[in-house]
């Protein structure tokens, strides 16, 4: 599919813009130890106290550093225009501790959407515009992507970057330039300053080199008949050894521009391997998962099926064309990616599961890099039907002819829009329509990790007299997000001094601190509540009042796509897979 370049990169522009707007547009935020931890840092940054910028193993540098200076020039600024900048991003009713977490998600989110951009820069280098294209768009609207970039926290950030540093590497090692395996070793140094499972790059990336050593010996072997030992011995030195300890070495890079490693570099760096230790053997976390509660390790089959239903099925579908084109009826003037690094690519999802599976503490966030490579993998399977399709047309015929494959893959990237926008600003309670939706997955994993609903809750409270007087009870960890959008009091124990009680199905799945909600819960049974979230047809969120009036006409909030999308999910398998039979057939294969 050919393209000019000024509109390639105004579609890239675009999906910059898009991308920017939906990671902070109305953000909500679980976790708060990040917001606490990056203020830290940038204050011991502004006293010069090097020490104070070490402040947990994981280390978390990069999203401290990002959002930190992001919370700082928030609170600095004075003028009205100025604060607009910021302010846009969340509704009137946010606190000021709301607009804090907001400025420093704007700042990651302006950093992950430079990212995917950066990332489609470097497919267009491996492969061409539709790749790069596709990549772009399906990355941009990846609803489990999108929505832990709405977070501050650390995933979505070490994600963006652990892929643009193997897709560097690939590019690299195909076009034979150093500057890439370069690049690819200080981006990977990034990742490692941002999270510890990012060390994965480091047998990846010797991975990759053996497989292109191995691809360079088989060609070359029968060449060297004579003085086979001396020669294996410097393919290996230059194919493997040497740019594995020149990408270790930009890797190590990035640690001299934290201060901490001035100081104490032992210090620091005896933490974060107590971290990854921790990783192996601490699993302190309760987790649901196919109907029930793990208080330890949950099966190995958690990861893989997270994966599924947080993907879009869209992603899923194909992924699994790209898997047919490159073992079923692969052409090799006509693969979207050389075979090496797609398969490559297929290692990277898999081992990291494989990684993040023996470890015990185990968070349905911790996958999202492998879920990220997926969308890489989705992109290469979408360009392979474009291609196929163009082939099978010959680019005869009428202007609509011509014009089909571009129209394919407009279609696709706008089919994964569609897919995530109805949940706006909820994308996380999304789950693969293919599989059933919510209805299927509330029974087989955790819907809501980020409080999904919790803003439309807000909302409504903030139109009841005296808002900010009100005393709202919550279940565990939902108060995390609610504070971000209601000023009032939000105790954890829940009693009759309350004027409402926040209930979330999170906290329901996976039992949490019962004795402080559980009573009250219970109580409610068979009374309507104020408000109700439904999201897929699943309630997620509702808040009751302890002294209703009489009578009340509940308010119910309803996201998602619904029924509609499951039907409109196998429509899509069955059209992919006809156009993929039609366009075979038509092609000659």
């Amino acid at each position: 599919m050919t393209m000019s370049r000024k509109v390639s990169m105004g579609v890239l522009v675009a999906l910059f813009v898009v991308a920017l707007f939906l990671r902070a547009y109305r953000p909500v935020s679980r976790p708060d130890q990040w917001f606490d931890r990056s203020k830290a840092f940038t204050r011991a940054l502004a006293e010069t106290d090097w020490a104070g910028t070490y402040q947990k193993i994981h280390p978390g540098v990069t999203t401290m550093a990002i959002s930190g200076a992001a919370i700082r020039v928030y609170d600095a600024i004075s003028d009205t225009a100025a604060i607009a900048l910021i302010d846009w991003t969340v509704p009137d009713y946010a606190t000021r501790y709301g607009r804090r977490i907001a400025a420093g998600i704007v700042g990651l989110a302006l950093v992950m959407a430079g990212l995917i951009i950066a990332v489609a820069l470097v497919l267009r280098r491996l492969e061409g515009w539709t790749l790069a294209l596709a990549g772009a768009g399906l990355l941009t609207f990846s609803p489990f992507y999108l929505a832990e970039g709405r977070v501050l926290h650390l995933d979505a950030l070490v994600s963006s970057l652990m892929l643009l540093s193997a897709l560097l590497l690939l590019l690299a090692l195909e076009s034979g330039r150093r500057r890439y395996l370069a690049l690819s070793g200080l981006v990977g140094g990034l990742a490692l300053l941002t999270k510890s499972p990012s060390l994965f790059l480091v047998p990846f990336t010797g991975l990759a080199l053996l497989a292109y050593l191995v691809r360079r010996l088989r060609a070359a072997w029968p060449e060297h008949t004579n003085g086979r030992t001396r020669w294996l011995a410097g393919e290996v030195w230059r194919g493997l050894v040497s740019p594995l300890l020149l990408w270790l070495l930009l890797a190590v890079l990035p640690f001299a521009l934290w201060p901490a490693m001035w100081v104490q570099p032992l210090y620091v760096v005896q933490k974060m391997v107590k971290r990854v230790d921790q990783h192996l053997v601490d699993g302190a976390s309760m987790r649901f998962f196919a109907g029930r509660i793990f208080s330890d390790h949950p099966p190995l089959l958690f990861y893989p099926v997270v994966m599924a239903f947080k993907s879009s099925f869209l992603t899923l579908t194909l992924v699994l064309a790209a898997l047919g084109q490159y073992t079923l009826w692969r052409k090799r003037d006509a693969l979207p990616l050389p075979p090496v690094p797609f398969w490559l690519l297929i290692a990277y999802v898999v081992f990291y599961t494989i990684q993040m599976a023996i470890g015990a503490r185990q968070q349905y966030r911790y996958i999202l890099p492998a879920s990220v490579g997926l969308e890489v993998i989705a992109a290469v399977g979408l360009a392979g039907v474009v291609e196929l399709v163009r082939r099978a047309t010959g680019g005869r015929g009428s202007w609509l002819a011509r014009s089909f494959p571009a129209g394919l893959l407009g279609a696709g990237v706008a089919l994964q829009a569609l897919i995530a926008l109805p949940y706006a600003p909820d994308y996380g309670a999304h789950h693969n329509h293919l599989l059933g939706g919510n209805r299927v997955a509330v029974n087989v994993i955790e819907i809501v990790g980020q409080n999904e609903g919790i803003i439309h809750v807000a909302n409504y409270l903030d139109t009841q007299p005296d808002a900010g007087s009100l005393q709202v009870g919550v279940a565990p960890f939902v108060d995390y997000s609610l504070k971000q959008y209601f000023s009032g009091e939000m105790p954890r124990h829940m009693t009759a001094e309350d004027d409402f009680h926040l209930f979330s199905v999170g906290p329901l799945q996976r039992s949490l601190n019962l004795e402080q909600w559980y009573f009250a819960w219970e109580a409610y049974q068979g009374a309507p509540p104020q408000v109700l979230v439904v999201i897929d047809g699943v309630e997620v969120m509702w808040l009751y009042a302890t002294r209703p009036p009489t009578p009340y006409e509940p308010v119910v909030i309803r996201r998602g796509g619904g029924v509609g999308f499951v039907v409109l999910a196998w429509v899509w398998a069955v059209a992919l897979a006809a156009t993929i039979g039609w366009a075979l057939r038509r092609s000659g294969e």
